[in-house]
């Protein structure tokens, strides 16, 4: 349904568990222990991320020197769209004390984009933590 050939892509699940597919969306939760990291993967469809609750997390590409710091309060929503080729190789890391919870709903098909968009995300961050977004 992507229209990427996912055997070059091992690894496509974005989340710890689906909730619900159909053949328009695939919703994941996506839980993380304080301290935690997910396995390395990569999205092949374009996205929105919802946020249950404030979370601290760090995002590390595959092959980039920097991570990014996502302080993402209750409710933070990002959309996008990750082109043809879809993203590159990340994993995210819970630096929080806490657990951080987060949805991730796939709209599957062809991305909107013939490449990879920044995301689009509604600033509800954490007030007082820098962040790379």
């Amino acid at each position: 349904m992507t229209g990427i050939d996912t055997r070059d892509h091992p690894n496509t699940a974005v989340g710890s568990e689906v909730l619900f597919e159909n053949d328009v969306v695939r919703v994941w939760r996506m839980r993380l222990e304080p301290g935690a990291t997910c396995a390395p993967h990569v999205h092949l469809n374009d996205h929105v991320f919802v946020y249950a609750n404030p979370s601290h997390i760090r995002a590390f590409v595959e092959g980039a020197e920097d991570s990014i710091r996502q302080p993402a309060d209750e409710g933070f929503t990002f959309y996008r769209e990750v082109g043809r080729e879809g993203l590159q190789p990340h994993w995210i890391t819970n630096e929080a004390d806490t657990v951080s919870i987060h949805y991730i709903v796939e709209l599957l098909g062809p991305s909107r984009s013939e490449t990879t968009q920044p995301p689009v995300h509604n600033n509800r961050l954490i007030p007082g933590y820098e962040t790379d977004w």
